[in-house]
C-alpha cells in the first residue's frame, strides 16, 4: 500500500486570488478521474496586495471559495481524493514549497483572461517556478461556452 502511495499521481492546482478561474481545477478533476491521481488545491492569499486591489481579491476570494466548494464535493463525490489548502504570501513561492513539501508531480495552473495572447506577468512567474520544481506544468486555457448547433430542417 505505502508503494501505490508513492507512485500515485499528486496533482497540485495553483489558484491566486488577484486572478483567477476554476478551470484548471475541473481540468485537474478530470484528469485524475482518468489516471487514478489525487488532486490538492491551493489558494494563494497575498497578504501585502496595495490597498486599491483588495477589494478585488476579497471579491475573487469570495468567488473562489464557493466554486471549489462545489467542485472538491464533486470531486469526492466522484471518489478522487481532494484536498484544499490556503497560503499566504507570494504565489510562486508558496506554490514551491507546497510542491516540494507534498512530492506533488503535476502543477495545474490557468492562464489569465488578459493574459491571452501576450508574454507578461504570468509568463515571468511560470518561468520563476519553473526552475525550482521537478514536476510537469499544465497551463489550461478558460474554456468560453460554445454556441449549441442549429439543426436544419
Amino acid at each position: 500500500m505505502a508503494n501505490e502511495e508513492v507512485r500515485m499521481e499528486r496533482i497540485l492546482v495553483g489558484l491566486d486570488t488577484a486572478e483567477g478561474s476554476l478551470w484548471s481545477g475541473i481540468h485537474a478533476l478530470n484528469l485524475a478521474n482518468r489516471i487514478d491521481a489525487k488532486v490538492s488545491f491551493l489558494l494563494v492569499i497575498d497578504p501585502e496586495v496595495d490597498q486599491g486591489k483588495q477589494a478585488l481579491q476579497e471579491q475573487w476570494k469570495t468567488y473562489m471559495m464557493k466554486g471549489l466548494g462545489a467542485l472538491i464535493e464533486q470531486g469526492r463525490a466522484e471518489g478522487i481524493a481532494v484536498d484544499y489548502f490556503v497560503a499566504y504570501g507570494k504565489f510562486d513561492l508558496e506554490i514551491v514549497k507546497f510542491i516540494k513539501e507534498n512530492r506533488i508531480t503535476m502543477l495545474v495552473v490557468g492562464l489569465p483572461a488578459d493574459q491571452k495572447g501576450s508574454s507578461g506577468h504570468f509568463a515571468e512567474l511560470l518561468e520563476k517556478v519553473r526552475h525550482r520544481i521537478d514536476c510537469r506544468i499544465e497551463v489550461v486555457h478558460e474554456k468560453s461556452p460554445k454556441p449549441a448547433l442549429k439543426r436544419r430542417g
